[in-house]
């Protein structure tokens, strides 16, 4: 059976914003018509994380490298397939009858296997000049002959090397293989935008264009601005508020543009976009009203973003979690956050699966979380060269710090998860290492709960956020 297509037209837009001289018409495939098992078997692809682009920006900061940007022209058309694959003539192109097809011998977009087929063409020709998929990210490349690293986000190249001969040879030998747009220096990939101040060796990370739009599309630019993104007076639960009419009140596009932000370069509203979400699908007024809260917030700090200095190579976790803090359920937030440089590279604020009995069992948890992510950014680093020794992670619960450091098994600690005792058991092998530090000092507390505004200004602060 030959797979549906139509034409898709685009508009391309520059870094700000404006109408750029490129109109793009691309024939697409119509995948939700494929048949699993006959017209497709498997269709992941891997990108680069987010953490691992910050990471890198904060090493490239450090060591005053060069960072370079290829575009990847009509990536997915360059993948083979391994499937025996027809489709309908282009809508306007079509010859000798409604009976004719086009057999498919390289990828197109809209075909659900065009991502992997892409990737294994790019991981072929990536492995040609000397580049392995890295470890801990198989988005990221690195070449000890180049003495160079790619990060792969799908059609997106960032290219970093001390040798700026490096760089060119990676971007003629790239451009061999695919038809690629040299974009320079890097200063805007996916959306965000890379701002370098090589002389006070600082970079900075934002999106301030999106920012601006969110704040525009809900008529917020001129109105009133708050000083946090969710007030500690505001106590959001299921049932609070009358029921919001979705269609004349776009709640979930408003959550899911704000979870961007909040997972790319604003861990100051990942708390409130997080307990936000989880009423997607029963949104109320109150609800709505903290909402448009967050963009009030982001109103008054369109410019912020997570700036990283090469003076400081020190790396940090925090780790943190509010004790019963989810009305409906009684669950606990767990919130940790790594910092490299002067800037967040890891965070996350996340709900926890079960209920805790106690602080410190809700303690002990986030610091389960911490480690697992503690130990995945040693790895990343040791793939980019850049020495740890025992990761050292903060917290503000010496009760919690005492189960790590010592095997106790009391009433309070025998009920607990065995999954969470995999913390214990990495202290004791010196693969982290925890540390008191006094709760005002806690740069995770935002990611937790609701603070008030001086303990959040601190709070971003610390992760290097910044105008």
């Amino acid at each position: 059976m030959a797979i549906p297509v139509k034409w898709v037209f685009k508009v391309k837009r520059d870094a700000d914003g404006n109408v750029s001289d490129r109109f793009k018409a691309r024939h697409v495939a119509k995948g939700f018509k494929q048949r699993e098992g006959i017209d497709f078997d498997e269709v992941y692809a891997p990108v680069g994380k987010f953490s691992t682009l910050r990471t890198l920006i904060a090493k490239v900061t450090a060591e005053d490298m060069e960072l370079h940007q290829l575009d990847v022209k009509t990536a997915f058309l360059n993948g083979y397939l391994e499937e025996d694959l027809w489709i309908e003539q282009p809508p306007g192109y079509e010859e000798g009858g409604p009976d004719m097809a086009c057999h498919l011998k390289k990828s197109l977009y809209g075909l659900k296997q065009a991502p992997r087929a892409w990737h294994a063409r790019l991981h072929e020709e990536l492995d040609k000049i000397g580049f392995k998929a890295s470890q801990a990210d198989p988005g990221l490349y690195i070449s000890k002959g180049l003495k160079a690293y790619l990060l792969i986000y799908v059609d997106d190249i960032l290219i970093a090397s001390k040798n700026m001969r490096n760089v060119k040879r990676i971007k003629d030998l790239l451009q061999q293989a695919f038809d690629a747009r040299d974009l320079g220096e890097a200063s805007y990939f996916l959306g965000i935008s890379i701002t370098r101040d090589r002389g006070s060796k600082t970079t900075k990370l934002s999106l301030e264009r999106m920012t601006k739009e969110i704040v525009e599309t809900y008529g917020l630019t001129d109105g009133k601005t708050k000083g946090v993104p969710l007030s500690p007076s505001i106590k959001l639960a299921k049932e609070e508020g009358d029921m919001l009419d979705k269609e004349a009140y776009p709640y979930s596009q408003l959550v899911g543009s704000l979870m961007y932000l909040a997972v790319t370069t604003r861990p100051d509203i990942s708390y409130a976009v997080g307990a936000l979400a989880r009423f997607m699908s029963c949104p109320t007024t109150t609800h709505w009203q903290a909402a448009k809260g967050v963009v009030r917030y982001l109103a008054g700090t369109t410019s912020y973003g997570i700036i990283y200095s090469g003076e400081s190579v020190e790396f940090t976790g925090y780790s943190d979690a509010d004790y019963a803090g989810d009305i409906d359920t009684r669950r606990s937030t767990t919130g940790y956050v790594f910092i490299m440089n002067g800037g967040a590279i890891s965070w996350q604020s996340k709900r926890q699966p079960t209920v805790a009995a106690s602080t410190s069992e809700a303690e002990y948890m986030a610091a389960a979380a911490a480690v697992k992510e503690g130990l995945w950014l040693r790895k990343l680093l040791a793939d980019l060269d850049i020495p740890t020794g025992t990761i050292s992670i903060m917290a503000d619960n010496q009760s919690a710090i005492k189960l790590l450091r010592n095997p106790i098994s009391s009433i309070r600690s025998k009920h607990i998860d065995v999954v969470h005792h995999f913390a214990r058991e990495q202290v004791m092998r010196k693969e982290v290492a925890f540390y008191y530090v006094k709760t005002q000092d806690m740069v995770a507390d935002v990611l937790t709960k609701a603070v008030p505004e001086v303990t959040h200004k601190r709070c971003c602060d610390g992760m290097g956020l910044s105008t």
